[in-house]
């Protein structure tokens, strides 16, 4: 595990940390590295039920590393990209619920890290920016799929267009926050989320998310999907144990199985 990424366990939940604050936890090839390698083993770990993404040192992502990024290199900027994909792939359709905590910039590919999480608390003084446009740059990191998802296709054109800045309150009247808190309850309350996402169905939950990313463009895609994915989960031990916790009036203890 790389030093700008640290890891922590609450239960069920795992804590990522970019940690290269000295930065503002830009995505070096190092962090980035990590973290994709880290989203990909806990989407392994029976053990881990949801994940909070978050920054160290009052920073959550300051997007892309510029002193990395160099205009005479554009095989090296396709390698650095196809990592940052494989993040955003993990993120948005991997098997665990993702939760981000935003505190202080979110900015270019940090803003996309948000966007494609399930769920965002932000804090009072976060600032989120698709600041792609001001570098002469088109939106990377999947910002083009998550953001009109997340606040719809004309105030994702905007934002997009624009580079505007977001304060937190703004981001959750726009829709691409959830909640907005103040910086100190900011990771209590994100771990409670992921918490109680953590208590869904595992494979349901990985059925719903790998639909949500496949995308969804009629009815009939949506009757193929629940084809494919009901049965197996009509299959499965969760379902059994969801039904006789319904019948005993308990609690259901799900096995990802």
């Amino acid at each position: 595990m790389s030093d700008t990424l640290t890891t922590q366990r609450n239960g069920t939940v795992a804590i990522l940390t970019l940690n290269d604050p000295t930065r503002r936890n830009a995505l070096s090839m190092d962090l980035r590295c990590a973290l994709r390698d880290q989203l990909h083993a806990l989407g392994q770990d029976s053990t881990c039920r949801a994940i909070v993404l978050t920054g160290a040192g009052g920073y959550f992502c300051a997007g892309g590393d510029l002193a990395a990024m160099r205009s005479d290199d554009p095989a090296g900027a396709r390698v650095r990209l196809g990592i940052v994909q494989d993040i955003i792939r993990a993120i948005a359709a991997g098997p665990r619920p993702v939760v981000a905590a935003v505190e202080g910039p979110a900015f270019g590919a940090g803003m996309a890290l948000a966007a494609a999480s399930d769920l965002v608390v932000a804090s009072e003084g976060a600032r989120f920016s698709a600041s792609f446009v001001k570098l002469g740059l088109m939106p990377d990191a999947g910002l083009l799929w998550s953001l009109p998802q997340r606040v719809g296709a004309a105030r994702a054109r905007a934002l997009m267009l624009s580079g505007q800045v977001l304060t937190g309150a703004d981001a959750v009247a726009q829709g691409l926050a959830d909640q907005v808190c103040a910086p100190d309850a900011l990771l209590p309350i994100a771990i409670a989320q992921a918490q109680m996402l953590a208590e869904g169905a595992p494979l349901a939950i990985a059925q719903i998310k790998t639909a949500l990313a496949r995308g969804i463009d009629t009815l009939e895609d949506v009757l193929a999907m629940e084809r494919d994915g009901q049965p197996l989960l009509f299959g499965s031990q969760d379902f059994a144990e969801g039904l006789a916790a319904f019948r005993d009036r308990r609690k259901p203890e799900f096995s990802e199985r």
